[in-house]
């Protein structure tokens, strides 16, 4: 049978893209499957940032790095238990998986693994002048997908 996959963010999710994600397996009487990746870029990015200016040395910066992925995954439970119980009020099937990695390419992972028939991100709005400079991963996901793919933009 194939499922209709939810991809959280390390921001927040819309709330009417959970909403549309439980809606449309309740209507398709199908699964969801629910992801959490753990992006370890932006942690990797403030620890470089710290031991530039001197701040942390290399033990500190251990710490502070496992301080972030803690913080990561504690609110990648978070998400997901918000998403189950809604999921267990509606009487949809629910599968959480909690990944860590490059977003798109997990995405895609599991669109195949699980045979997904549509997709849901979101992504972060930007102003209109950095769209045309930078590239989201849904995007990516969304030019690679074989299956359909619907992306709220989180303003």
């Amino acid at each position: 049978m194939k499922k209709i996959l939810l991809v959280l963010s390390v921001a927040v999710t819309p709330e009417k893209a959970i909403d549309y994600a439980i809606e449309r397996a309740g209507m398709d009487k199908t699964g969801l499957v629910v992801l959490y990746v753990i992006d370890t870029e932006p942690a990797e990015e403030i620890l470089e940032s710290f031991s530039d200016v001197g701040f942390v040395g290399d033990r500190p910066s251990m710490r502070l790095s496992e301080s972030i992925m803690k913080e990561y995954r504690q609110r990648g439970y978070d998400e997901i238990g918000r998403v189950q119980i809604k999921a267990m009020e509606a009487g949809v099937e629910f599968e959480p998986i909690m990944e860590q990695g490059d977003l798109a390419e997990k995405v895609l992972e599991l669109i195949r693994r699980f045979d997904i028939k549509l997709a849901i991100l979101t992504k972060k709005g930007k102003r209109s002048f950095f769209k045309y400079l930078s590239r989201s991963p849904s995007d990516e996901v969304k030019e690679k997908a074989a299956c359909e793919v619907v992306v709220f933009t989180d303003e």
